[in-house]
């Protein structure tokens, strides 16, 4: 009676955990009893189970069906207890995992047979699958090489081997239309006759779980107002049942909405629905992710760019590693192909003018040494042998123990404007020469000038006197012409 009572407790106990209790011969070929509650789990009816030969092996998946000859095999093992995992295929075609735990027995007529408690962990088994699958998916987008779209649509085929039944798109939402949607096995002309089409709370599934920023969840898709408009689109594509979930990123905005479809009438079920929740944060992820990549991206650029029509570039010195890195700028400036120079400290040294190595080098050490950030002029040479003069920054970082990490540097070619500066230095050179001989120069034969031009006047001069005033006048006249085009030409120099 005891004994009675304990099976009976423990026979109750394997039904609240929707367990399945089975006994069949050691070959698998018939059972002799199965709870009914398989029905539930696969669809087929209870007595098939026992009447018709080989029904479990039938109904194996045909990835699994090595399973069979190991179910076989128990009858030779002495193991008391085994554990097997496997698929089967419900009446519909679906996929069911099962995790059964078998025994050997022998019953009163000595022959051998298997008994075992089934469960369905198929459950389990999808969630695994699918955190998997994410795994994956933020494995192949940080590859900021794969398109976005690429990444997306790998992680939708993912989504539909894991959930056969379920066709899934994502719709990017774009000033309130929806936008570049993307689908493995939904119909292209489906999905094309979506984009543009505007959001809103009566605009099927998605559109509506876009205007409200909530999941919206149709199982037939015939009874939804929210479908009227589209019935004989839906109709069309074999379309039943939408589920849609929006993505909203950390401002509050519906960045895309992520949709799951069916071909016939389905409700979701917690699983469903907990993958659901699961796939739009993982989308958010993707678009938040490549959304800021992006921005980081165009910033990059921009300064880039900024960096060659300011002349201007930077550098850093892993201090740790020694490695140097150059900006694509700082390179231009130094007119070096970065592809065929390796930046390093000791390369940077010797493109240095002869008469900087030693006050740079001093600055450096410096700064190492002291943490204090230090601003300097320099002069380089590139290969084609011109000179740049540059205008230099360098700073320090350090660890929180004070230990140096790294420097930092930028550098502002300053070339144009060190040459225009000597242009002007040269140019007040040249005018001062022009002022002194318009001062000394030109003076000295004008005066001679005029004196003669006086001395003529005089009318008690003799014949002789007046040639020889001529010929001085003369002289002198000649002289200042000199000095006028001598003036002439350093003008000419300076323009």
């Amino acid at each position: 009676m005891i004994i009675e009572n304990d099976a009976t407790q423990l026979y109750s106990l394997l039904q609240s955990i929707n367990a399945i209790v089975w006994k069949a011969d050691s070959d698998m070929s018939r059972f002799l009893f199965i709870d009914e509650h398989i029905k539930t789990v696969l669809g087929f009816p209870h007595n098939s189970w026992l009447q018709t030969p080989n029904f479990w092996a039938g109904q194996i998946h045909p990835d699994d069906i090595s399973v069979i000859e190991r179910y076989r095999a128990l009858k030779n093992d002495d193991n008391p207890v085994h554990v097997f995992e496997y698929r089967m295929l419900t009446n519909t075609g679906a996929v069911v995992w099962i995790k059964d735990t078998v025994s050997l027995a022998y019953s009163n007529d000595e022959k051998p047979r298997l008994c075992g408690v089934m469960l369905d962990v198929t459950l389990t088994k999808r969630l695994q699958a699918v955190e998997k699958l994410e795994r994956d998916i933020l494995q192949i987008n940080s590859d900021l090489s794969t398109p976005v779209n690429e990444v997306l649509l790998t992680y939708l085929r993912g989504l539909e081997q894991l959930f056969p039944q379920m066709h899934c798109s994502i719709h990017r939402v774009v000033n309130g239309k929806l936008m570049n949607g993307l689908a493995v096995t939904l119909p292209k002309d489906y999905m094309d006759s979506l984009i543009g089409h505007p959001i809103g709370e009566n605009e099927g599934s998605c559109g509506s779980a876009a205007a409200l920023k909530q999941r919206v969840i149709v199982s037939d898709l015939s009874k939804d107002h929210r479908w009227e408009k589209f019935l004989s689109v839906v109709s069309k594509y074999n379309l039943a049942a939408c589920w849609a979930n929006p993505v909203i990123n950390a401002e509050g905005e519906v960045i895309a909405v992520l949709g799951m479809y069916y071909n016939t009438p389905k409700t979701p079920g917690k699983e469903e629905l907990e993958v659901m929740e699961k796939t739009t944060s993982l989308l958010r992820i993707i678009l938040e992710d490549r959304q800021h990549t992006e921005t980081v991206r165009e910033a990059n650029l921009l300064m880039l760019q900024s960096q060659d029509l300011a002349h201007f570039g930077n550098w850093r010195w892993d201090i740790v590693n020694d490695v140097v890195s150059w900006s694509p700028a700082l390179y231009n400036i130094y007119g070096l192909d970065q592809y065929n120079f390796k930046a390093t400290f000791e390369g940077y040294m010797e493109r240095l003018h002869p008469d900087d190595k030693e006050s740079i080098f001093n600055t450096i050490m410096q700064v190492l040494n002291t943490g204090v950030d230090a601003e300097f002029e320099e002069r380089v040479f590139r290969p084609d042998g011109s000179m740049r003069y540059l205008r230099s920054w360098a700073k320090l970082k350090k660890d929180e123990n004070g230990k140096p990490l790294e420097m930092i540097g930028a550098c502002l070619d300053n070339t144009q404007k060190v040459l225009y500066a000597n242009a002007i230095e040269q140019q007040s050179r040249q005018l001062l020469d022009i002022a002194w001989l318009q001062s000394h120069a030109i003076r000295s034969p004008l005066v001679r000038i005029l004196g003669i031009t006086e001395l003529l006047q005089n009318a008690d001069n003799s014949e002789e006197e007046r040639k020889k005033l001529l010929i001085y006048l003369s002289t002198s006249a000649h002289e200042l012409d000199e000095q006028i085009k001598l003036i002439s030409q350093k003008t000419e120099v300076i323009v």
